[in-house]
């Protein structure tokens, strides 16, 4: 296993030698298992993991979507909240990434395709579906409308890069045909390979700035907890990085935190190492 540290591409701060970085994009795909993907099932997102770096032992922490999509936001499965794979009872209240974005004064938008208008908090339209929205589940955005404009059609996405208006953080929910929930694996590596390229050759990926993509899976093969595809890609990650630590989705919250510049790490999120030393 090759390991080493892009540090000069890092900056660091004095209080706590926290990371800063100002554009991290995570995508969340669908129910299938690492080796159902790597290398051939979903063979452009595995050559871009092979480009840059894998983890090879992470897994899942929960069966159920939307467990999982809030492990990535909130280090927990909220089920103090009544919340299943299909959704919750009751609205969270815990903290979350959302909450401590605004709280640092930085941005974030959600980008949800087939979501029909900003701010829909409805539970389908077309092939959207909430259980894969993360951000509609939270108490900051449950009772604010401008939070909840923040959650956008995923064709406001192109536009963003183009116009270079990237929020600090950005999620990409492919919907039920592109995600490789209902649509096949073949569908969804297309998707991803057709609407990350404008991104990817974009300034925020450029060579010494500051874009980070991560792209991982809720859950295993048939929405089974279990071992997923996880790659992480940018300018300063590591190349041909295959690290076998064992990571879940909060090691990836913990990750995203830090490359933001906080310092408040939701649920379990508190309680693991990031993946920083492992592919940057």
């Amino acid at each position: 296993m090759t390991k080493w540290c892009g540090i000069a591409l890092l900056v660091l701060s004095f209080a706590g030698f926290a990371y800063g970085r100002d554009h991290v994009i995570l995508v969340i795909e669908e129910n299938r298992s690492y080796s159902s993907v790597y290398p051939t099932g979903m063979p452009w997102l595995s050559q871009m993991g092979d480009k840059y770096g894998i983890a090879t032992n992470y897994y899942s922490d929960e069966s159920g979507s939307l467990l999982d999509y809030l492990w990535l936001s909130s280090g927990s499965g909220e089920r103090v909240f009544g919340c299943t794979g299909g959704g919750c009872s009751k609205v969270i209240t815990d903290d979350n990434i959302f909450r401590e974005i605004n709280k640092a004064g930085l941005s974030w938008k959600l980008y949800a395709e087939s979501l029909p208008y900003a701010g829909y908090m409805g539970s389908s339209y077309g092939a959207y579906v909430k259980r894969h929205n993360p951000a509609a589940w939270y108490s900051d955005i449950v009772k604010s409308s401008s939070q909840q404009k923040k959650m956008v059609p995923f064709t406001q996405f192109a536009k963003d890069v183009s116009a270079k208006t990237l929020p600090d953080y950005s999620i990409i929910v492919p919907n039920l045909n592109h995600d490789a929930a209902n649509g096949t694996m073949a569908a969804a590596d297309s998707w991803l390979k057709q609407n990350l390229a404008g991104v990817l050759s974009s300034s925020y990926f450029a060579s010494g700035h500051d874009g980070v993509l991560f792209v991982t899976f809720d859950n295993a093969n048939g929405d089974a907890q279990g071992h997923v595809f996880t790659t992480i890609i940018g300018p300063s990650v590591s190349r041909k990085v295959k690290d076998g630590t064992p990571f879940r989705h909060e090691n990836t919250l913990r990750t995203i935190i830090q490359l933001l510049g906080l310092s408040v790490f939701p649920g379990a999120s508190s309680s693991v190492s990031s993946m920083l030393s492992a592919f940057f």
